[in-house]
């Protein structure tokens, strides 16, 4: 295809509705005529957070096929396998962040292969349950198969693994119950999973674990060209049930994918190899020869290696018969390790405590312009009950601490850039005279300021320079917001 000419680029931009047409003028008319080339005017919209890095090389290789599929604008890639891709996405029409899963281009010439992608998303549009991730639109544009879905921002049971290793008993527990949860619904249904493995759980904010990809994308039957003789199984799944027994596709086999998860979250290290090849994970000897996890940590409770045990046996029959049973076993783990106190999910049930429903929490305003970061904190601070204003621009956000103070402003230095230095002295007189905390958050660019910064800084305004994760800051927030309530008794 040609490339195309610098009108025709600024034409399918707003076409595609990649960029409004007001926001595409406004960078226009602060172009310089010498930078008005289409490499000039996307690193324009680049620099101003309207195109991300995704869309601009793809635009510079002038492919705008796949930018946009339906009602979703793609934003990111967030993860790759040999089915499918996954991206990170936008709603055209109402801004919210959703995810889409691309089917790999190889896929789409094998007519069996793109048959079941359409007919097992179709089948799976239909499960509505907390614990499993909701398919919203199943979709083809110019060859291209694609559907949309939740975006889950906490990410994969995976990377979270990777990042802390092992986690306390309960927390290993209640995530193993909410797979569980997720599959005794799909079970009711007649669907079983196929392919659970951490990879394929997501988890959001507050740490709700949801399944993903039942079975989409399985490789054992899904070969180019290759002949389905029945439905697919991941080559884990196809060396458990050939060595023990079991039926291709047995539901119990999912429970023993369950206490591989488990096991893994107590441990912090997989109960087997988890194999480099194909050739290695048909190894049916990874399976035998699992240590117990009791050896690995020897400090846990006798009932939750019970647990762990059971729904690893070899021996389907000696597994729980339905996720229902198992999910009953771990709702008794929980209940055990937390001494009967209410778990999680109990503070929503009928006859909790009224004062745990009608807890008010703070207002909390973010200067942040960056439409990544801005969905990122949405997510977290909304899930943990706060009300969250996000505005991109800081004189607008100091007028509002006069007019509709919030609780506590949030200045990001790196959307703000240097007008951080400014904008902290001013929000904070500003606020005189009411309760606003304030935080001033410094990208690693601006900590030579910090010092200087904080000969203004008080327990209730303060200075956070980097390494910080989302984590620290809602900790500060929360400090912040004590001693603001503190000063004002």
């Amino acid at each position: 295809m040609a490339a195309l000419s610098f009108t025709e680029l600024t034409r399918q931009l707003v076409r595609l509705r990649l960029v409004d047409a007001d926001e595409l003028q406004q960078c226009l008319d602060s172009l310089a005529k010498t930078l008005q080339t289409n490499d000039g005017l996307l690193d324009a919209l680049e620099r101003r957070n309207l195109l991300t890095t995704y869309q601009v090389n793809k635009l510079r290789k002038n492919e705008t096929s796949g930018l946009v599929l339906g009602n979703a604008k793609l934003l990111y890639r967030n993860g790759s396998g040999s089915f499918a891709r996954v991206f990170r996405a936008v709603e055209l029409d109402s801004g919210k962040m959703i995810g889409v899963k691309v089917l790999r281009q190889r896929w789409v010439e094998d007519a069996e292969a793109l048959s079941q992608f359409h007919r097992e998303a179709e089948l799976l549009k239909a499960l509505k349950h907390p614990n499993i991730v909701p398919i919203y639109e199943i979709g083809a544009e110019d060859d291209i198969h694609y559907f949309t879905m939740e975006f889950i921002v906490g990410g994969s049971l995976s990377d979270m693994i990777k990042i802390r290793g092992a986690v306390s008993p309960v927390d290993a527990t209640r995530i193993a119950l909410d797979l569980a949860e997720g599959l005794k619904y799909a079970n009711s249904k007649g669907i079983s999973h196929r392919d659970l493995k951490k990879s394929n759980v997501l988890l959001t904010t507050d740490g709700v674990a949801k399944l993903v990809d039942f079975g989409l994308g399985a490789d054992e039957a899904l070969q180019p060209g290759g002949k389905k003789k029945r439905a697919p199984r991941s080559v884990d799944y196809a060396t458990l049930e050939d060595n023990t027994g079991a039926s291709p596709n047995d539901p119990r086999s999912d429970l023993y994918f369950l206490g591989t998860i488990y096991y893994e979250l107590l441990a912090g290290q997989p109960a087997y190899a988890h194999g480099k090849t194909r050739e290695d994970r048909q190894q049916f000897s990874r399976h035998r020869n699992v240590k117990p996890v009791n050896t690995v940590k020897p400090e846990l409770p006798s009932f939750v290696v019970e647990a762990v045990n059971r729904l690893m046996h070899l021996s389907p029959e000696s597994r729980h018969q339905t996720p229902g049973e198992a999910a009953n076993e771990l709702r008794r783990v929980i209940e055990k390790l937390e001494g009967g106190s209410p778990g999680r999910d109990k503070l929503n049930q009928p006859g909790a405590p009224a004062e745990a429903a009608e807890a008010i929490e703070p207002t909390l305003m973010f200067v942040e312009s960056r439409p990544k970061q801005q969905e990122l904190l949405r997510e977290f601070f909304t899930s943990r009950g706060f009300r969250v204003l996000l505005l991109g621009d800081l004189q607008r956000s100091l007028n509002r601490i006069e007019s509709s103070p919030p609780d506590c402003v949030i200045l990001m230095g790196a959307s703000i850039g240097r007008e951080i230095l400014t904008g902290f002295t001013e929000s904070i007189r500003r606020a005189q005279g009411r309760p606003v905390a304030q935080i001033a958050v410094l990208s690693k660019d601006q900590t030579a300021w910090q010092r200087r910064m904080e000969l203004n800084a008080t327990e209730t305004a303060r200075v956070l320079g980097p390494p910080l994760v989302i984590g620290d800051l809602h900790r500060e927030i929360r400090a912040a917001l004590a001693a603001c309530g503190a000063a004002g008794q």
